[in-house]
């Protein structure tokens, strides 16, 4: 049980990584699956002009280059708790175009936020020393926090950046 997180963690980070990659290489993009398309005449319309904008723009670039940072994040334990944050965003913003533009309850997507929302319960604790300390390994092996609550490299050492 002391291993699933970081195998989740490993799975999310990679797939993050894959998918953001598939965007910039078409050869990997030929090699994944194609997603499932919207469901229903206005869902289609919706789609076709949502994602006609992204494409235009170069947003879905900087998402992709997100993506791979995020997922890289999510596989180092040290900035687990940073890649929970960037993948947690872009996860919920796939999630709510699938569900409420594109009309389809994705199984990968419902499977990647269920992921992601695991990775943030687990990491919870350590998210307070986001702010403190930078890598989120509150009284972890990272040298983040000391016992006391405190941060290691002595910032703000009268109050503890873990909320004791």
């Amino acid at each position: 049980m002391k291993k699933l997180p970081c195998i989740i963690a490993l799975l999310l980070g990679l797939s993050f990584i894959i998918f953001g990659v598939a965007h910039f290489v078409p050869a990997v993009k030929s090699l994944l699956p194609a997603p499932p398309g919207p469901n229903g005449e206005e869902a289609v319309k919706l789609t076709t002009a949502f994602f006609t904008g992204l494409a235009g723009s170069g947003y879905l670039g900087v998402i992709k280059g997100l993506e791979i940072v995020a997922g890289v994040l999510l596989i180092m334990k040290c900035t687990r708790g940073w890649g929970v944050v960037l993948s947690g965003a872009i996860l919920f913003n796939i999630f709510f175009v699938n569900v409420l533009i594109m009309n389809i309850w994705n199984p990968i997507v419902i499977a990647m936020v269920l992921a992601g929302l695991f990775l943030a319960w687990v990491g919870r604790k350590g998210f307070c020393c986001l702010a403190c300390c930078g890598s989120g390994e509150c009284l972890g092996t990272c040298g983040c926090c000391n016992k006391d609550g405190s941060c290691g490299s002595g910032e703000k050492n009268s109050g503890g950046c873990c909320g004791n």
